[in-house]
């Protein structure tokens, strides 16, 4: 059974939800999760069956313990089979950056143990869950409380955050230097915030939140036209915004129109979960 769960509203400018997979009674887990390069990042404490993780093109990796699946550049699909205790932190971009004890670009397209980046306290505070497992309510209990007590604010996150920010909502198409100067900026000293913070360039974050915009709209309306799309979101071309697509999902347009979940939050990140049992 896979539930979402609310973070405490001092967390939520960081973590998306929290997440359950656990079986259902009598039965096992069979679930296949392609997950979009989003510049999110999943914290992942697993007490159960192992499960695989795959850069698409590339072999699996067999994951018998707890990880943090950082910020990634590359699409991935997990796949597990078997009787699941799983719980997950979704962080929104950036939201690793109050809690890591590490600079973000040490992580990317890594996934270290929980102990390695973050408070030592994550041990106690993944020993409390595995005791809980399946009580929902216990489990954002230790969650809010290990995020809540070792979150460390400063000038950096703040920069950090109103650069993302300002790129976020660059409709009107700026380059990254001028946004930058907008905001008291050189290109250099934003290029070292974000990696520090975020783990990826201004520029390679500009293009996720490009294709990430272009993504929603293409699934939203399954009639539109893949050049309008490009054109809307600032592409060259239809094989321009292909190339993209194809980058950060694996996939191709046609594939994903239309697919869409009612009643998600304006910057819902859309990834495609399937339990392969009710095919």
């Amino acid at each position: 059974m896979y539930r979402l769960l609310e973070p405490h509203p001092d967390l939520a400018p960081w973590i998306q939800n929290y997440w359950m997979l656990t079986p259902v009674p009598g039965g096992q887990t069979d679930v296949v999760i392609d997950v979009y390069v989003d510049a999110r990042a999943d914290l992942v404490f697993n007490f159960g069956a192992p499960y695989f993780r795959q850069i698409l093109g590339r072999e699996e990796v067999e994951y018998r313990t707890s990880n943090l699946d950082a910020q990634r550049r590359r699409p991935i699909r997990i796949r597990q089979t078997g009787q699941a205790a799983t719980v997950g932190v979704r962080f929104f971009a950036g939201g690793l950056a109050p809690f890591l004890r590490v600079d973000a670009n040490r992580i990317t397209d890594r996934t270290p143990p929980p102990q390695e980046v973050f408070d030592p306290s994550v041990r106690d505070a993944e020993e409390a869950l595995r005791r809980s497992i399946g009580n929902a309510e216990t489990a954002v209990g230790i969650l809010d409380g290990f995020f809540r007590e070792t979150r460390r604010l400063g000038t950096g996150v703040e920069d950090f955050q109103r650069l993302r920010a300002e790129l976020e909502s660059n409709t009107a198409g700026h380059s990254i230097e001028t946004l930058c100067e907008s905001q008291g900026f050189t290109p250099r000293s934003a290029d070292r915030i974000f990696t520090r913070y975020l783990g990826l360039s201004p520029k390679l974050y500009a293009r996720i939140v490009r294709f990430q915009g272009a993504l929603k709209f293409l699934m939203k309306d399954p009639g539109i036209g893949l050049a309008e799309v490009g054109l809307r979101f600032g592409y060259f071309d239809q094989s321009h915004f292909i190339k993209d697509f194809k980058a950060f999902t694996g996939g191709v347009p046609r594939g994903y129109r239309g697919y869409y979940p009612t009643n998600q939050p304006a910057d819902f990140a859309p990834n495609v979960v399937r339990f392969l049992q009710d095919d």
